[in-house]
């Protein structure tokens, strides 16, 4: 029989997205005005020159939401998704290391890329298969329409050349840590997220994180062909092209 977890019955109940208006929209952050404090700025320093394009690349990450009409090419996506979740290193049969933390190395988190502009990418959705590193195609189509319908509550145009879903596999965390690794799933997709941002900025493309639709989830892994009890998308990213890349 296969095990329960409640923390299944709060992402069902999590699905659907409930904006409250009235909350403080100013910065947030705790000071302790009487503790001694130091100033870190009296000791950053000089940057060395190799460090210089990582700390650049880090101080410039920020979310876009405006991009150009220049479609995706499979030299760029394969750079991003090799370097934002791929292998570690060419030994990954044995160990199966990424590119980023995983609680307990189960590494619950798919990757499906949803091609809507591209040149030498056929328009569809395709699978990250990541012990092959490759893209699998699943489903063929252009679905600029449906992803218009799912996340047309969004301040912005969706006018990207490509889209990003990651979808939790519950089982993989869950069977080793119990209802607590649902934190842990959560977790694994702030490590992934940060590289792709950070892997998309040294590649000239703009992206951003969107993490709830205007209907539940299970609308999205209806299009994909995911059994949602099984495997639920819960995060996407829109991206492509910005000025001068």
């Amino acid at each position: 029989m296969k095990k329960k977890y409640l923390a299944l019955d709060y992402h069902k109940n999590s699905q659907k997205l409930d904006t409250i208006s009235y909350f403080d929209k100013r910065m947030q952050y705790k000071i302790y005005p009487s503790a001694k404090s130091i100033n870190l700025e009296n000791y950053c320093g000089d940057i060395e020159f190799k460090e210089r394009e990582f700390i650049k690349i880090l101080l410039s990450r920020k979310s876009v939401r405006t991009w150009t009409d220049d479609g995706i090419n499979l030299e760029k996506l394969s750079k991003l998704l090799r370097y934002s979740f791929g292998m570690r290193s060419n030994d990954f049969k044995n160990m199966g290391f990424r590119t980023y933390a995983s609680a307990g190395g189960r590494y619950p988190i798919e990757v499906y890329v949803l091609i809507l502009n591209s040149d030498d990418i056929e328009k569809g959705i395709y699978h990250y298969n990541v012990y092959n590193n490759s893209l699998e195609f699943i489903k063929k189509g252009d679905f600029r329409k449906e992803i218009y319908k799912l996340y047309n509550n969004q301040p912005f145009d969706i006018n990207c050349s490509f889209v990003l879903f990651f979808s939790m596999v519950f089982e993989r965390t869950m069977e080793k840590y119990g209802d607590r690794g649902y934190r842990f799933i959560l977790l694994d997709a702030g490590h992934m997220s940060q590289n792709l941002y950070l892997v998309s900025e040294f590649l000239g493309l703009g992206i951003v994180e969107i993490g709830a639709s205007k209907v539940s989830d299970e609308m999205i892994d209806k299009l994909i062909g995911l059994d949602s009890d099984i495997e639920n998308i819960f995060l996407a990213f829109f991206s492509g092209k910005v000025e001068n890349t």
